[in-house]
């Protein structure tokens, strides 16, 4: 029999003539039936129950009602597909999977969070804060956010961390839960490493084309141990939750997850494919490799169950801008966009504002002439406000000298002869 699933209806059908054609017994029970629209209605002819075989799974005793003029023998409606725990149908389209009910959880071993804890580990409940109204609007429609993703669930256990809700320049807000008071005294580093940005450029320059994914969502993908889930207990709006999937703010919650994506590309043999966390960049001679080298990631990112943000993806690119830099074959520079905000920078008004200033002048110390010499006094100080000598420091740190890098004949760890 040929079987239309439908979500959109609450109850299950069978053709009237199927009902006859296989002597199919059946009970006195018409009922008027409302169709797409509320004006077309139709009334039902009573119903049965069948015996439904599919794929190996049989299930016994469905209730069908029947109906005159379906437009198949079957429609299975909502209240046969409730009995599952989801509905997976394939259209073989080459875009990643369209979902409707969230995040759905990626197909790894549960990452372990927690493995190295201090002896002296014991459960920290921190004190309740209070939010504007503003503010505690948006932690409730985050919550419900995490809730309909199964993010989150209902914890009963005695730890509590707190949520902040930080903005950025563009005032967008974003709620994030505080660790340092709870789990993150007691957990011991995994000393998993990331790659190193210059070094991972300075490879992927060596290719044509480019592209680049971001799975920022599979974060969230990523489950932990069950074991691990009470730590990661936190308030808001007045109830206790934990996670389910890495949380953001973890100390090991990096570490994890690089190493889950490094997993997936080395045992899935994804050629020319450099991840730093949530951005993996897939790189090719041609159009030709690239074309393969793409399908290859998706039909892993899909066995895997890992989603990534189509709309900010970039394919088939001759330059990318990727982890400060613009980067095209034989050639690295810093990103434009990134350097203006450098240069519009505030002066620091404290030692914590000052580190943060000189950290972003570090990140692009070798494309700012005689660097060591300028950051010097600005590395020292230690009075706030900035003297003037100071101030001139951190002007003189702003004065990028913006080339290109050519690295088509030069390779970095080479012996270097003059």
């Amino acid at each position: 029999m040929k079987a239309l699933v439908d979500t959109g209806s609450s109850e299950s059908f069978i053709s009237e003539d199927k009902v006859k054609d296989l002597s199919i017994k059946t009970f006195p029970s018409p009922k008027k039936i409302s169709k797409a629209s509320t004006n077309l209605s139709s009334t039902t002819k009573g119903h049965c129950f069948v015996a439904l075989h599919h794929r190996g799974q049989i299930y016994r005793s469905v209730k069908l009602s029947i109906l005159q003029g379906l437009c198949a023998d079957l429609i299975l409606g909502h209240d046969f597909l409730s009995q599952h725990d989801g509905l997976q149908m394939s259209f073989k389209g080459s875009k990643p999977t369209f979902s409707v009910c969230g995040l759905s959880t990626a197909k790894v071993e549960p990452a372990s969070l927690f493995n190295n804890l201090l002896p002296e580990c014991k459960p920290i409940a921190t004190t309740s804060r209070r939010f504007s109204l503003p503010d505690k609007q948006f932690i409730d429609a985050e919550i419900h956010k995490l809730l309909s993703e199964d993010v989150i669930e209902p914890s009963k256990f005695p730890w509590r961390a707190q949520v902040l809700v930080t903005s950025d320049d563009r005032h967008k807000k974003r709620m994030c839960v505080d660790y340092s008071q709870t789990i993150n005294r007691f957990t011991q580093l995994d000393a998993y490493p990331l790659p190193r940005i210059d070094e991972m450029i300075e490879k992927i320059s060596e290719y044509e084309i480019f592209m680049t994914l971001d799975l920022k969502s599979a974060y969230h993908q990523i489950p932990i141990k069950e074991e691990d889930k009470p730590y990661t207990a936190f308030e808001a709006g007045g109830n206790l939750y934990q996670f389910k999937r890495i949380p953001f703010g973890v100390t090991n919650g990096v570490a994890c997850f690089q190493r889950i994506i490094d997993s997936m590309i080395r045992n899935e043999n994804i050629k020319d494919t450099f991840a730093y966390l949530d951005n993996v960049t897939i790189c090719a001679k041609n159009q030709r490799e690239h074309d393969h080298n793409f399908a290859v990631f998706l039909k892993s990112a899909k066995d895997y169950n890992i989603t990534f943000n189509e709309s900010k993806s970039i394919i088939s690119a001759k330059e990318i801008k990727l982890l400060g830099y613009l980067v095209s074959k034989g050639h690295i520079q810093p990103d434009p966009d990134r350097l203006k905000p450098l240069r519009d920078l505030n002066e620091p008004h404290n030692a914590k504002s000052q580190q943060r200033v000189i950290g972003m002048f570090a990140y692009y110390s070798s494309w700012i002439p005689k660097f060591s010499d300028n950051v010097h006094p600005l590395v020292k100080n230690n009075i706030f406000p900035l003297p003037q000598e100071v101030k001139e420091s951190m002007a003189s740190c702003t004065e990028f000298k913006i080339q290109h890098q050519d690295t088509s004949h030069f390779e970095i760890m080479s012996n270097l002869m003059i």
